[in-house]
């Protein structure tokens, strides 16, 4: 699935994320997919990402820090 990178600024997102205390609200604004994604036409998926703690299953991503699986995707996604 891919996902429009172009909604958001990935400052206006933190920003969003930070501002926000709910959950659910955060997992929205990040974009937050239970599927892998694409950027530009390449794959990406949680388990690629720096902030994924792989023996948690976790995002440890400041402004998310939630719970998910590897094969998941957000616009926060990092190498």
């Amino acid at each position: 699935m891919s996902v429009d990178m172009s909604i958001d600024s990935t400052e206006e997102i933190t920003t969003k994320l930070r501002a926000t205390q709910n959950r659910k609200a955060r997992a929205d604004i990040a974009g937050l997919i239970r599927q892998p994604g694409e950027i530009d036409g390449e794959p990406q998926e949680c388990a690629t990402c720096i902030y994924f703690l792989a023996r948690r299953g976790w995002c440890d991503l400041p402004e998310l820090d939630f719970p998910v699986d590897s094969d998941w995707f957000c616009k926060l996604w990092r190498i």
